[in-house]
């Protein structure tokens, strides 16, 4: 009997610490076409936004309730949301495009989503690990402490992963170092 209480309880304390956050993802394009690679690299270049083909962002919520007595407050549920919003661009489905312009945008295009969805990982891990540090908090000597430390653990987070993603970056070279590079 003590065995199945054990386990029991160990079973609900790990299905408590349990992350579940809810991601929404949408993807925006932007047509490009060409006869050549070159002149398809030229189209692209005039119609993205910024110095980059493609741009990931990720936006993250967190929500907590808590259950107060006189002498503490303490976390009882959360629940995390991520938003992902790519931006892409996308050979016309009626391209011009010569056979090779067409297999060479078919590999960059490969490396490049593979590169997004580097920077979209990030965000889901950066939510994941905000829910299961909300679930994992100790108990404060008040709730509106407790929401200052929650709110504050939840940015340090989202900073550490802002971090990561900008090294991201840096260590691919903007997924060129992987192939994300058209022509």
């Amino acid at each position: 009997m003590f065995k199945f209480l054990a386990i029991a309880l160990l079973t609900s304390l790990f299905s408590i610490a349990r992350a579940e956050p809810n991601i929404q993802s949408e993807t925006h394009y932007y047509e490009v076409d060409g006869k050549t690679a070159r002149a398809i690299r030229q189209d692209m270049n005039s119609k993205r936004s910024g110095d980059y083909d493609a741009y990931t962002k990720w936006w993250i919520n967190w929500h907590f309730y808590w259950k107060e007595s006189p002498a503490q407050c303490t976390l009882t549920r959360a629940k995390v949301d991520v938003a992902i919003k790519f931006t892409l661009p996308k050979l016309a489905s009626r391209s011009k495009a010569n056979q090779e312009a067409k297999q060479r945008w078919q590999s960059y295009y490969q490396a490049l989503i593979a590169h997004e969805n580097g920077h979209r990982d990030f965000g889901i891990q950066a939510a994941n690990v905000i829910e299961e540090a909300l679930l994992t908090m100790d108990s404060a000597a008040s709730c509106a402490l407790l929401e200052k430390q929650a709110n504050a653990l939840a940015h340090g987070i989202i900073d550490e992963y802002i971090a990561k993603n900008k090294q991201y970056d840096l260590d691919t070279n903007h997924g060129i170092n992987t192939g994300a590079v058209f022509p």
